[in-house]
């Protein structure tokens, strides 16, 4: 797979020497605006970890959780801008969370069918079990930093919101698969428990099960995205 340097992309953006791949073999953490997060101090996350507070890259957003169309509730939207860092563009990932929760209390990953005119078509025919709040994160804008060398192999603690590299597993390793191809998906972002939400119920927070977090896969052959949760 071909290697493009970032700097020749965005030269005053990016330090020299760093490479990434089609599919962002080069790893970015997630740096909310000041204030989104309530709590960061809860379970592994530790507010004084440094992965909270790194560096961001300059005019680079991307709109953040939300609400769309047919009960999906936007996770990440990738801009068109950002086609040469990342592989794809224009892609929103999107989630119903009470599908997610009773898909993975039954041990069945989710997935979702992206079409040419941005429509997302759930895969999975989810019979409902168990009621769970389809309320969407709450929407914002967040910012990406490079991250650093010493959390390129992050443990589970701090900031763990993440584009790219390496996933840090709650458990051991997964690997999704395209339901259409059958090939490996490639993992494309993890997201925390603890982000803000607008259920009422539950603290205005999200939790993928206990107090886990989510993995985004992504097929490019076939524009599908997958889910999955690890939780302890």
């Amino acid at each position: 797979m071909e290697l493009v340097y970032l700097e020749e992309a965005h030269p005053k953006s990016f330090p020299k020497g760093r490479t990434f791949s089609k599919f962002m073999k080069e790893s970015y953490h997630i740096i909310f605006l000041k204030n989104y997060l309530s709590n960061q101090n809860f379970g592994q996350r530790n507010s004084l970890h440094p992965s909270w507070n790194l560096e961001t890259i300059n005019n680079l957003e991307l709109k953040f959780g939300g609400k769309l169309q047919n009960g999906l509730n936007r996770l990440i939207s990738f801009d068109e801008k950002l086609e040469d860092k990342i592989g794809f563009k224009n892609v929103t990932f999107a989630i119903n969370f009470e599908d997610f929760f009773n898909a993975q209390i039954n041990q069945t990953n989710i997935f979702y069918l992206h079409n040419e005119a941005g429509e997302i078509k759930s895969l999975n025919n989810i019979i409902i079990e168990y009621k769970y709040s389809n309320y969407p994160i709450k929407e914002t804008t967040i910012k990406l930093a490079l991250t650093p060398k010493e959390f390129i192999n992050q443990e589970w603690e701090g900031n763990i919101n993440k584009i790219g590299g390496n996933p840090i597993w709650v458990q051991n390793h997964e690997d999704l698969c395209c339901p259409k191809c059958k090939n490996k998906m490639n993992f494309i972002f993890q997201l925390d428990s603890g982000l803000p939400d607008l259920n009422p119920n539950n603290n205005y927070e999200i939790m993928f099960g206990n107090d886990g977090v989510c993995y985004a896969f992504w097929c490019e052959k076939d524009k599908i995205s997958g889910y999955l949760w690890q939780s302890t």
